[in-house]
Parts: structure tokens; C-alpha cells; sequence
């Protein structure tokens, strides 16, 4: 029985936003498919920054994590009369950052996979 070392070869500043579940997978993994799940999941994750431009200049940062549901009620009641859209300034961190232990946990299940 040979015992492999399992590595986590993923940049501190994404394994950081990673459930651990998908760090643990990854660990698994040889360096070539943990740098394939980098690719495509740089590729699907939102940007903090990016989605607070949308909220104060469109109001479109419930778009952009696709929640088009809300995002029609978001507008049909113009922001809550201000309030939501005010509330949301505190509320877009935690949006994105379920958004994107999501999108991590849909690239590692589609990896697994294609890899089967």
C-alpha cells in the first residue's frame, strides 16, 4: 500500500473562500487538476467590488449573483424606498461570499465528474 502526501497547491487568497470540504477534495487531487478547478473557478466567481459598483450605480447586484427574483422585487419597490438598497450595503458580503462557496462547490462536483 503506498501512502501519497496530500498537498493543497491552491493560492492562500482563494483557499481562504473555500468551504473546506472542497479544500479537502482538492487536497486529493494532483497539482494539474487543483490548478483545473483554479481555472474554471476564477472563471465563475463574482468580485466583491465589481458587485458594489452595480449596487450604487444600477441597483443590478441581485442580477449579477442571479437572483433575478429578487431582483424584480428589488426594483418593482425601488429598493425598498431606499431602505433595502441602504441595508444591502451590509448585506453584499455575505451575498458574494456564498455565492462563490457555491460556485466552488459546483466546480468540484462537475470536476469529480468528468474525472469519473
Amino acid at each position: 500500500m503506498e501512502l501519497t502526501e496530500n498537498k493543497l497547491y491552491v493560492p492562500n487568497s482563494i483557499s481562504g473562500s473555500l468551504p473546506s470540504m472542497v479544500k479537502n477534495e482538492l487536497a486529493k487531487m494532483s497539482a494539474q487538476k487543483q490548478e483545473e478547478f483554479i481555472e474554471e473557478y476564477k472563471r465563475k466567481k463574482k468580485s466583491l467590488g465589481f458587485t458594489y459598483v452595480l449596487w450604487f450605480f444600477l441597483g443590478w447586484h441581485y442580477a449579477y449573483t442571479r437572483k433575478w427574483g429578487i431582483q424584480v422585487l428589488f426594483w418593482f419597490t425601488v429598493g425598498g424606498l431606499f431602505v433595502w438598497w441602504f441595508i444591502d450595503i451590509f448585506r453584499i458580503p455575505g451575498m458574494i461570499k456564498n455565492y462563490n462557496k457555491d460556485v466552488a462547490m459546483d466546480v468540484m462536483r462537475n470536476l469529480k465528474a468528468i474525472s469519473n
